[in-house]
């Protein structure tokens, strides 16, 4: 009894430390003012999906909301997204970030009521 409570500690331990050093990956979400079509959303992930440590896109049309998910160790600003986003043709606001997993991300419907100015 007493090696198996060992075993399970130990394995326990070696768990958390395995885990403790996996890289923090990050979710990125905001509003998208003005996404014309469906047709136009899919565009943006498409473009979206090229940029180096972007794991998953979505953009919806109906809320006009953006959310991706980064790589693992990848970290991108609020002013790279506004850039990206410029060259496609669109302005963004309502910027948010956090730890894919762990934080909570905002309703699409809430992001899609944002007044962030542009």
């Amino acid at each position: 009894m007493k090696n198996s409570i060992l075993v399970l500690v130990v394995m326990a331990v070696f768990l958390w430390s395995f885990r403790s050093n996996e890289e923090t990956s990050y979710f990125v979400q905001f509003k998208v003012f003005t996404v014309e079509s469906n047709e136009k959303a899919q565009l943006i992930d498409e473009k979206m999906r090229q940029k180096s440590g972007v794991k998953i896109s979505r953009t919806d049309y109906y809320t006009s909301t953006y959310y991706c998910v980064l790589n693992s160790g990848v970290t991108y600003s609020e002013e790279q997204f506004k850039n990206w986003f410029h060259k496609l043709g669109y302005e963004i606001g309502c910027f948010t970030m956090g730890i894919h997993g762990k934080d909570l991300i905002t309703s699409p419907h809430t992001l899609k009521s944002c007044k962030n100015e542009k």
